[in-house]
C-alpha cells in the first residue's frame, strides 16, 4: 500500500492555486476574452478545482479510515459545513420558501458549499465498500451515469434539475474514490508517468470542453466531464510528485478558506461598486490577504477553525 506523503509536496499550493481559479470561474475572470477561450477556461480548466480538491480528500480519508479515525472525518466535514451554512444564513435564507426549500438547501448546500455534503456522501459510499474493486466499479458507474444526465440537460433532451446530478454521488465521489484507490497503491502507472499525463490530460479537458460547447450551443455551466476522470488524478499525483513548501497544512488552510468565503467577498465587492475584472482581482486579493493574515502567528487557530 502507498502511504500518503508528508505535506512538503506542490499539493496544497495546488489547491490554493485551485482556489482561486473557482473565484475566476464565479466573478467571470477574464471579462474581455473571445468566447471559446472562455468556454476553455470556465467550462474547462476552471472545472479542475472541484475533481483535484475531491481526490485529495479520498486520498487522505483512506488512511483515516484505516487508522479507525473515519468518524471523526466525517464529524469534521460535517460541523465545517453546519459552520459556514450558518455563516452564509443571511444570504440565502430571505429566499427560503418553505421547509422543503430549506431540507433542500441543507441536504445540497447554499451555491459552493455543495462540495461539502459530497464529501461525506462520498466518504460514507467509501466506508460501506471498502474493497477496491466495488469502489472502482461505483466509481465508474455513477461518473458515467452523472455524464449521461448532464448530456440529456444540455442538448435540451431533458429537463433535470442541476441538484440531481452536480451532487456527491454523481460528481465527487468518482473523484474521491480516485484518491482513495490512489492511496491504496492503484495506478502505479499513472505515478510513475504523471507529469507528462498530467499535460495531455489537461489538453483534453481543452478540447472536451469545446465538445460540450457544441452540445450545449454555449452559455450552460459544465460540471463534469470524461477528461477530468484522468486529469484530477494525473495532476494530483504531478503535484505530489514536486517539491513544496513545508508548511504545506497552512497552505491548505488558506485554500480551503479562500473557497467558502470567495462568495461573501463578490457579496461585499459588488456591494461597493466593483464590477468585471476589477472585482474578480479585488475578491482574489482580498481572500488570500485575509487568509494569509489569520494564517500567521497566534491567529493560526482561527483559520483552523474556519476551514
Amino acid at each position: 500500500m502507498t502511504h500518503p506523503s508528508r505535506r512538503a509536496s506542490a499539493i496544497d499550493p495546488l489547491r490554493l492555486f485551485l482556489a482561486l481559479s473557482v473565484v475566476a470561474l464565479h466573478s467571470g475572470f477574464p471579462e474581455a476574452v473571445p468566447a471559446l477561450v472562455k468556454q476553455g477556461l470556465f467550462n474547462g480548466l476552471y472545472r479542475l478545482a472541484v475533481p483535484v480538491f475531491a481526490v485529495i480528500s479520498g486520498y487522505y480519508f483512506w488512511p483515516a479510515l484505516q487508522g479507525g479515525r473515519a468518524g471523526a472525518y466525517l464529524r469534521r466535514i460535517a460541523a465545517l459545513y453546519l459552520l459556514w451554512m450558518a455563516i452564509y444564513l443571511p444570504i440565502y435564507g430571505p429566499d427560503l420558501t418553505g421547509a422543503g426549500h430549506a431540507a433542500r438547501t441543507l441536504v445540497f448546500g447554499y451555491f459552493h458549499l455543495w462540495f461539502l455534503p459530497g464529501l461525506l456522501v462520498s466518504a460514507l459510499l467509501v466506508w460501506l465498500l471498502r474493497r477496491p474493486g466495488r469502489i472502482g466499479g461505483a466509481a465508474a458507474l455513477l461518473a458515467a451515469t452523472g455524464l449521461g444526465m448532464q448530456v440529456l440537460v444540455l442538448s435540451g433532451q431533458a429537463q433535470i434539475s442541476l441538484d440531481s446530478y452536480r451532487n456527491g454521488l454523481f460528481t465527487i465521489f468518482p473523484f474521491f474514490a480516485a484518491g482513495v484507490l490512489l492511496a491504496q497503491g492503484r495506478g502505479r502507472w499513472l505515478e510513475r508517468r504523471a507529469l507528462p499525463l498530467a499535460g495531455l490530460s489537461l489538453l483534453a479537458v481543452l478540447g472536451e470542453s469545446l465538445i460540450w460547447y457544441r452540445i450545449a450551443g454555449g452559455g450552460w455551466g459544465v460540471d463534469m466531464m470524461a477528461s477530468l476522470l484522468l486529469a484530477a488524478p494525473a495532476l494530483f499525483l504531478a503535484a505530489k510528485a514536486l517539491p513544496g513548501p513545508g508548511d504545506g497544512k497552512r497552505i491548505a488552510s488558506m485554500a480551503a478558506f479562500v473557497y467558502f468565503s470567495h462568495v461573501m467577498m463578490m457579496i461585499v465587492a459588488s456591494r461597493f461598486g466593483l464590477e468585471g475584472d476589477v472585482k474578480a482581482l479585488a475578491v482574489m486579493a482580498l481572500c488570500l490577504g485575509l487568509a494569509a493574515w489569520l494564517g500567521t502567528g497566534t491567529r493560526r487557530p482561527v483559520l483552523a477553525f474556519f476551514t
